[in-house]
């Protein structure tokens, strides 16, 4: 996942609304959007190769996840799986479900929102950081958090007039596949936007789950609509 926007608790219809697309190489596997058969409640598409996830809820709680890489640091295959810090973080167990700051130079380069009672950014560039998240319109993508993105800012920028419409949320999976400078969907036969995903908690404390998958060149390969009942 490499560009993703936040709403929290600022949208008059939608406390909670988390967006964006997930880039990656087309070899490697994955599985679609999908309640996870191994009763750990978490919903979410599934990194096959690493066995976690980049960003899914947990239907339980109404926890949400999502990880993005940064850039320009080599990955060291000894670390932990980030994949995996999301799955922990989700389900609310396992050796990463309450992280310190110390623990985050375990992993490889990442910035992470987590959202349920509260919302929190965690990052470990350029040094290990957790915060907490006032109500408001967030963004990150593959820089480090102290630097500007353009392209974090655009998606900021769209999914902060849809709060100030009081808008839909949905026609924001329309809006992640625009290209131009900077492009939020990126094409390409090698690496490029794979999945583009939509998570929406309405104030009834129903979550709406959208998912628009891609092949190579950015060929559409299918789309998975949820909806959960939080609790």
């Amino acid at each position: 996942m490499c560009v993703v926007a936040l709403a929290w608790r600022v949208h008059r219809d939608w406390p909670l609304i988390l967006v964006g697309n997930r880039d990656e190489f087309h070899d490697r596997p994955s599985a679609p959007l999908a309640a996870w058969d191994d009763g750990s409640g978490i919903v979410a598409g599934r990194d096959l190769q690493a066995g976690g996830t980049w960003m899914g809820l947990h239907a339980p709680s109404g926890r949400a996840v999502v990880v993005t890489n940064v850039r320009g640091a080599m990955p060291d295959p000894a670390k932990e799986s980030r994949g995996a810090l999301v799955t922990d973080l989700l389900r609310g167990g396992g050796r990463f479900a309450a992280p310190v700051e110390a623990d985050l130079d375990r992993f490889n380069a990442f910035n992470l929102f987590a959202a349920d009672g509260t919302a929190r950014l965690m990052t470990n560039r350029p040094k290990p950081r957790i915060a907490s998240l006032a109500p408001g319109v967030h963004a990150i993508a593959n820089e480090p958090v102290d630097r500007p993105c353009p392209r974090a800012e655009r998606l900021r920028a769209a999914l902060e007039a849809v709060v100030e419409a009081a808008s839909d949320p949905a026609g924001l999976l329309d809006t992640l596949a625009a290209t131009g400078d900077p492009a939020l969907f990126l094409h390409g036969d090698v690496y490029g936007t794979r999945a583009s995903t939509l998570i929406a908690i309405d104030g009834k404390g129903t979550a709406h789950m959208v998912e628009r998958r891609y092949e190579k060149g950015g060929r559409p390969a299918g789309t998975t609509a949820l909806q959960i009942r939080i609790g």
